[in-house]
């Protein structure tokens, strides 16, 4: 994963999601002043507390168990020639073309989702999300919903 596409993700949730944000930039801010975990955050370019890297697999419909419903999962798409990969968010009837390059950001703890075929080829998937148990450990305050007064206040 390369550092620009970090620093074009981070400022992509800082737009759709500035709490989520400000929450992973204030837990990243802890890591990297804890003994434990510092030398790895001084790395860490993202403010999301994990990445889950998908090749080559289908990924069964489910729903993610270990952030919180109001925080989104964003997941970027590469593939190669051939490939048609098709993300199904079946809460909400969608089956979205999700070609390389694509980038999806939503609530995967709440919308059951779902990659079941990409046609051949090559193909990966870098999932980025937050996890709950981080936060806590950090006694950081959780972000909240998204609405529309976050946007029209500012």
């Amino acid at each position: 994963m390369s550092e620009d596409l970090e620093i074009f993700l981070n400022l992509t949730l800082s737009l759709i999601n500035p709490g989520l944000f400000q929450t992973g930039l204030e837990m990243l801010r802890r890591m990297r002043n804890l003994d434990d975990t510092r030398d790895i955050a001084q790395l860490w370019q993202s403010v999301h507390t994990g990445i889950a890297i998908i090749c080559n697999r289908l990924t069964p419909c489910h729903r993610d168990s270990k952030g919180r419903p109001e925080w989104y999962d964003t997941l970027v798409s590469y593939s190669g020639p051939g490939a048609l990969p098709r993300l199904s968010i079946r809460d909400l009837g969608l089956h979205l073309r999700y070609s390389s390059g694509s980038v999806v950001a939503f609530c995967g703890t709440i919308l059951e989702h779902q990659v079941s075929s990409w046609g051949g080829g090559e193909r990966v998937c870098y999932a980025h999300f937050m996890r709950e148990n981080v936060r806590e450990r950090l006694g950081v305050q959780p972000a909240g919903w998204v609405n529309r007064d976050i946007y029209l206040n500012n």
